[in-house]
């Protein structure tokens, strides 16, 4: 079992990076139970996560330097495969994904969300999911590579297609 120590940083799934704030026992059932309390001050909250269990819920350690390195190559190198036909079956598959908090899966959220973007533009909803997987990787690499979140981002972030016919800048070079 892998223990955690107070303040290390951690990311639990769906609600990314996180802290171990304290270990504290409750009793439940009768039961005398060992906690981690997790503080994610993005979203301003806290969980408890049972110390017993908190490897099977996903709790796990922030990803080493060759781990982000292998993540933004996936990123950069990744070829998308098209959606579902089913959008219900999509969105399943996609939060199913999201609750694994494996950064490679999660990666592949944003390969895919990015490239549609950029194709045809997303829903609300596609949206949405970009801008928390985003989150939750732009938000990890920082801490795992020791650099500020908009240096995190620029690690991620595809460059923007350059536009095809720029007659803006020809009318202002004549």
């Amino acid at each position: 079992m892998e223990t955690f120590q107070l303040g290390e940083k951690v990311i639990y799934p769906q609600f990314g990076l996180g802290t171990i704030a304290e270990v504290t026992e409750k009793r439940v059932n009768g039961t005398s139970l060992s906690f981690y309390r997790l503080e994610f001050p993005i979203k301003q909250m806290e969980i408890l996560v049972p110390v017993q269990r908190a490897r099977e819920n996903g709790l796990r350690k922030v990803m080493t330097h060759q781990e982000v390195d292998d993540l933004i190559d996936c990123i950069s190198s990744s070829n998308q495969v098209s959606k579902p036909q089913q959008w219900h079956r999509w969105r399943k598959k996609t939060l199913a994904q999201l609750k694994t908090g494996d950064p490679l899966e999660i990666g592949k959220i944003y390969c895919y969300l990015q490239s549609l973007e950029q194709k045809k533009g997303l829903s609300y909803t596609e949206r949405k999911i970009l801008l928390q997987v985003e989150r939750l990787l732009i938000s990890e690499i920082a801490v795992a590579k020791q650099v500020s979140e908009q240096e995190a981002q620029k690690l991620i972030t595809p460059p923007k297609n350059k536009p095809k016919n720029n007659t803006r800048a020809r009318k202002v070079a004549n």
